[in-house]
C-alpha cells in the first residue's frame, strides 16, 4: 500500500518532554531502529503569512472652510502629535464676509422694524379713521333726519295753507253763487212783494259781508315760500351736511389708505423670516470664520501618509488635505486561503516578526468578504493587532505573522517523522514486544514537528522515526534509548 505524509503547515510548537532521544540499547534481536516515546506535552497549531504593517486608526482631514491656506508644513512620513496645529487659513476674506453679513443683518432688521412700525402707525390711524367714519355716518344720519323734518314740516305747513286757501276760495265761490241766486229771485219778484225783496237784499248783504271776511282771512294766510329765518336755518343745515359729506368722504379715503398699509400676520412672518435668514447667514459666516481661526489640528498622534495641499493653495470646503495614520494602534493584514480561514477566530494569539524583533499580537478582525489575490485565488483579509509596538515597527514594512489556531496542553504527542497516512487513515509504526507493528490512530493538531494523537496509541509507545514500510511488519526489531 502507498505511503504518504501529511503536508506541514509550519506552526510554532511548544512541547514539554514529548520526544525522547534514544541511544543504542539492545532489546532482543533484529534490526535496530530509531524511536521516540509517545509522551504528554503541549502543542499549538499555527498559520504563517506575511503582510504589511498598517495603522488601525487613520483619518483623512478635509477642509472645513473655503479659504486660502496660510501655512502648512507637512510631508509624507512626518510624525505629528495629538493636538498639533497642522494647517492655518488666511482669514481675510472670511472676516470680510462676516462684516458684510453683519451689515446685511442690521439693514434687514432696520427694514423690518421700519415696516412694522409703519404698519402699527397705519393701524392706529386706521382705528381713528374708522371711528371718525362711524361718527360721520351717525352725524350725517342725524342731520339728514333733521333736514328731512325741516322739509317735511315746511311741506306740511304749505299744504295746510294751500288747503285753507282752497277752502276759503270755495266758500267765497259758494256765497257768490247764493248772491247770484238771490239776485235772480229778486228779479222775479213783483212790486208788491217788498218784504221778500227786503229779505233777499238783506241776505245778499250778509253774504257779501261773509265773502269780505273770507277774503280778509285768505289775505292773512302766510306765504308758502320760506321766510328769511327759515331759509337761513335750512341753508345752514344744508351747508353743514355738505361739510359732513366732504369730511366723511375724506375720512373713508384715508381709512382705506391706512388699511392698505397695515401688514397682516403672514406678511409680518415673511419679514421676520427675512431677518432670520440674514441672522442665519451672519451666524454661518461667523462659524466659518471661527473654524478658520482654529485651523486644522491632529486628533491623534501618527504619521502623515498623504498630503495634497501646500501653503497658498485655495481650498473649498470638503477638499481632502492630508491623511494621518496612527503610529500607536498598528496591525498587519494577512490574506488567508479558504483552506485555513476556518481555523482562525478573533482573539487568537499571534506573533509578529519585524526585522530582528518579535511582538505579541492577536487576531482583531476577520473580513467577511473574500478578495482575489495575485494568484486569482480568493482569500480573506485578517487583521492582526500588534501589542506594545516600538520604534522598530514602521508603517509599510513587511512583517511575518504567525497565528496560533489551536493551543493544547497535556496531550499525547509523537514526532512528525513517525506519522504516516494512507487510504485507510493515519498511522505510525511502533515496536511492541520486540516486533514491528502498524498502529492506526486518530490525529489532532499537526505541526512540522509534532502530531497530537487522540486515539489509537498509549503514552510511552515506542514510535519508529526512521525509514520503515509495511513489509517489515512482524519482524523483530530493537531500539536504543538516547
Amino acid at each position: 500500500m502507498a505511503r504518504r505524509r501529511t503536508a506541514a503547515i509550519f506552526p510554532i510548537v511548544i512541547a514539554a518532554g514529548a520526544a525522547v532521544l534514544l541511544t543504542a540499547f539492545g532489546i532482543g534481536g533484529g534490526k535496530q531502529h530509531e524511536v521516540a516515546m509517545a509522551k504528554k506535552g503541549s502543542i499549538a497549531g499555527s498559520i504563517k503569512e506575511s503582510g504589511d504593517i498598517e495603522g488601525e486608526k487613520d483619518q483623512i482631514y478635509f477642509a472645513r472652510v473655503s479659504a486660502p491656506v496660510k501655512n502648512v508644513d507637512l510631508k509624507v512620513g512626518d510624525l505629528v502629535q495629538t493636538g498639533e496645529l497642522l494647517l492655518t487659513y488666511d482669514t481675510e476674506d472670511l472676516e470680510r464676509t462676516v462684516s458684510e453679513a453683519s451689515i446685511s443683518r442690521e439693514q434687514s432688521e432696520e427694514n423690518v422694524k421700519g415696516q412694522i412700525d409703519k404698519s402699527n402707525e397705519y393701524s392706529s390711524k386706521y382705528s381713528r379713521a374708522a371711528s371718525d367714519d362711524a361718527a360721520y355716518a351717525t352725524l350725517y344720519a342725524l342731520e339728514r333726519e333733521y333736514r328731512d323734518k325741516q322739509d317735511e314740516g315746511k311741506y306740511q305747513e304749505n299744504w295746510n295753507i294751500n288747503r285753507r286757501y282752497d277752502y276759503l276760495e270755495s266758500c267765497i265761490a259758494s256765497k257768490n253763487e247764493k248772491i247770484a241766486e238771490k239776485k235772480t229771485e229778486i228779479a222775479k219778484l213783483d212790486d208788491d212783494e217788498t218784504d221778500e225783496l227786503d229779505d233777499l237784499t238783506e241776505d245778499i248783504a250778509k253774504l257779501n259781508e261773509d265773502i269780505a271776511a273770507l277774503q280778509k282771512e285768505q289775505a292773512s294766510l302766510p306765504a308758502t315760500e320760506r321766510t328769511p329765518g327759515e331759509y337761513e336755518t335750512w341753508n345752514d343745515t344744508n351747508n353743514w351736511m355738505e361739510d359732513i359729506t366732504r369730511n366723511w368722504k375724506q375720512t373713508v379715503t384715508e381709512k382705506n389708505n391706512y388699511e392698505s398699509g397695515i401688514l397682516n400676520q403672514s406678511q409680518k412672518d415673511a419679514l421676520e423670516k427675512q431677518t432670520d435668514l440674514a441672522r442665519s447667514k451672519e451666524e454661518g459666516a461667523e462659524s466659518e470664520l471661527q473654524k478658520a481661526f482654529e485651523g486644522v489640528k491632529a486628533d491623534f498622534s501618527g504619521v502623515v501618509t498623504e498630503c495634497g495641499v501646500k501653503s497658498g493653495n485655495v481650498v473649498t470646503e470638503g477638499t481632502p488635505l492630508f491623511k494621518i495614520v496612527s503610529d500607536k494602534d498598528l496591525k498587519v493584514t494577512v490574506m488567508i486561503s479558504k483552506y485555513d480561514i476556518g481555523q482562525i477566530k478573533e482573539g487568537q494569539r499571534a506573533e509578529i516578526a519585524v526585522s530582528d524583533a518579535v511582538f505579541p499580537g492577536k487576531v482583531s478582525r476577520i473580513n467577511h468578504v473574500a478578495t482575489p489575490e495575485d494568484s486569482d485565488k480568493n482569500k480573506v483579509a485578517v487583521n492582526v493587532h500588534i501589542e506594545d509596538p516600538d520604534e522598530r515597527v514602521i508603517l509599510g514594512l513587511e512583517a511575518d505573522v504567525t497565528i496560533f489556531t489551536d493551543e493544547k496542553m497535556g496531550v499525547l504527542l509523537i514526532p512528525y517523522e513517525g506519522f504516516y497516512s494512507d487510504d485507510e487513515g493515519d498511522y505510525c509504526y511502533v515496536i511492541e514486544e520486540g516486533v514491528i507493528a502498524k498502529k492506526y490512530v486518530t490525529a489532532g493538531i499537526k505541526t512540522s514537528e509534532y502530531v497530537e494523537i487522540l486515539e489509537g496509541l498509549d503514552e510511552g509507545a515506542a514510535v519508529i522515526t526512521d525509514s520503515v514500510t509495511d513489509s517489515r511488519i512482524g519482524e523483530k526489531a530493537t531500539y536504543a534509548v538516547h
